[in-house]
Parts: C-alpha cells; structure tokens; sequence
C-alpha cells in the first residue's frame, strides 16, 4: 500500500526541489520576467512535443486505442465538471465578476502541462504519459475556446481562437504520434534517442518555471482571502475525489484511472495568470489561486495517492 505513496512523495520532492531553485534564481535575479517566458516558449513549443511524441510509441492494441479515446474524452468532462462547480462555488460565496471568471477557469483547468506531465513521467514512466498527451489534447482544445470565453474582454465577446487551437504544437505532436501509435511506423533509434534528450527538459524546465512563477508572489498576500480556500480545496481535493469515486465503476484499468484521477487533482493551471493579464480580468487573485494550489499540491498529490492505492 505504501509504494505508490512512497514514489509519490519522493517524485515531489524531488520536483519540490527544482521549484525551490527556480524560487531562489528569481529572488536573486537570475531569472527574469524575460527569461520565464522564453523557458515557457522552449518547454511548450519544443520540450513537451517531444515528451508527447515519445508517450505515443507504444505497441499498438485495440484497447489502448479505445482506452487513449476514451481518456480524451473523461477528460473533458472532468474539466467541464470544474466550469458548473465553479459557478456554483462564485454565486455562494458572492464573487465578484473578475472573480468569478478566475476561480471557474482555475476549477476547469489544472496545471497538467508543467506539473501534470512531470509527476505522471517521474511516477508512470511512459507507461502513463499516453494518457496524458489525450488529455493535455482535450485541454488545449478547450482552454483556447472556453478558456478564452471565461476571460472575455469586458464588454466584448472572446471568439474561439481556432488558429491558436490548431497550431499548437503539442496537440500537433499529439495528433502525428497517434499515426505513428496506430500504423506502428517508428523512427530509427537514434532519432528516438535525440528527442528523448530534448524531451527531458520537460520535468526541470517545468518546475523552475513553477519555482519563479511562485517567486513573484508575496507570502501573506497568499492567504489574506479565506474565500479562496474552497475553490483551492476543490480544486485539489473535491473534484479529484469525485473523480476516482465515479471513475472507478467503469475504468478497470489502474493506470489510467490513476492517471485520470491524478491530472484532475493538479492545482490551478498557470494559464489563468497569463489569460487574467491578457484579457485584463483580476490577475491578483489568479497568482493567489495558482502559487497556494501549487504549494499546497504538495501536500494534497500524496493524499490523493493514499487513496488510489487503497482503491
């Protein structure tokens, strides 16, 4: 029962470990604004398609077809399940508009590009990582559509972004790996080997961002608002809960429901600073969501693995 616990905690603390350096490079001035953003642009745009091209290299099965399918699909509903939770969550506890926008996009969308993806590959290996790249797929899709729609511009309605969706690189990466899983067709060793390097970016570039992204908010601004601790608390405990309760009855597999269960208790995604700034929505209280729902992932990840393995 211990095992995954154990694996669990040591992969967080090890990640932990990388967030507290790019923590300390900020406060020093060794990162920068500038320097965030063109770690981002590497991780998103070169280290992540690797990392998913390589997760789609599995022998091809019809079940793991339906099950990669399927894991596109689960996940859309999980992330729409956190779009009714948080409207119900914003009329209870009477937020404010800007508010309320913040607190449904940090419940739709958890934070599976730099930390999801880190945590299934130092816990699952590739084994988990397919059902990841489906359901990053189903993230991207919605965050340049739904997302966008949460943070429309005030007095004007956000169009669905359909070149932002369509060009992205890691649902493009997704899209061709997914040939390559179902014709069987491989690259030579070499090649496979050269984005396995580049692929292995993924993990550390993820959590120094975590790390100086965390660096730019103060500590006591982060609980100065105790009406954010229940959309922390359902974004880290309720939904995963909820999650792994109803998933259970119909996903025999325990990778996949693992990894299914795991994604959905990720903290708030780092999206909904960088949409609350462009969309001029309340970018204070999306850093306050993002950094306390990171830093306390730490804490909650490991609960939630208690609990897979007793399951």
């Amino acid at each position: 029962m211990h095992e995954m616990f154990s694996t669990f905690v040591n992969s967080l603390i090890a990640l932990a470990f990388c967030i507290a350096v790019g923590y300390v490079a900020r406060k020093r001035g060794i990162l920068s604004d500038e320097m965030n953003a063109g770690m981002s642009t590497i991780l998103v745009k070169i280290a992540l398609p690797c990392t998913v091209f390589l997760s789609m290299m599995r022998p091809f099965s019809r079940e793991l077809l339906l099950e990669s399918l399927a894991t596109l699909f689960l996940s859309a509903a999980i992330y729409l399940s956190g779009y009714l939770i948080g409207m119900g969550l914003a009329k209870l506890l009477g937020a404010a508009e800007d508010e309320k926008r913040v607190w449904m996009f940090s419940l739709v969308f958890a934070n599976v590009g730099y930390m999801g993806f880190p945590i299934i590959q130092a816990v699952y290996g590739y084994e988990g990582m397919i059902y990841v790249s489906m359901a990053n797929a189903s993230f991207q899709v919605l965050a340049f559509s739904l997302g966008i729609y949460l943070f429309r511009k005030a007095g004007t309605e956000a169009k669905t972004n359909f070149r932002a969706i369509i060009l992205n690189p890691a649902l493009i990466i997704t899209f061709v790996g997914f040939i390559f899983f179902v014709t069987g067709f491989r690259l030579p060793d070499t090649l496979n080997n050269g984005i396995g390097l580049v692929g292995g970016m993924t993990v550390p570039l993820s959590m120094l961002l975590v790390g100086s992204i965390l660096a730019k908010s103060r500590p006591l601004t982060l609980v100065n608002d105790p009406r954010v601790l229940p959309v922390i608390f359902m974004r880290l405990l309720g939904i995963p809960l909820a999650a792994f309760f109803i998933l259970r009855l119909f996903i025999h597999n325990p990778v996949m429901l693992e990894v299914l269960v795991v994604l959905s208790a990720m903290p708030a995604a780092a999206l909904t600073v960088i949409f609350a700034e462009q969309y001029k929505g309340n970018t204070a209280a999306a850093s306050k969501i993002v950094a306390l729902s990171s830093l306390l992932c730490l804490i909650t990840v490991p609960l939630i693995s208690l609990l897979l393995q007793r399951g």
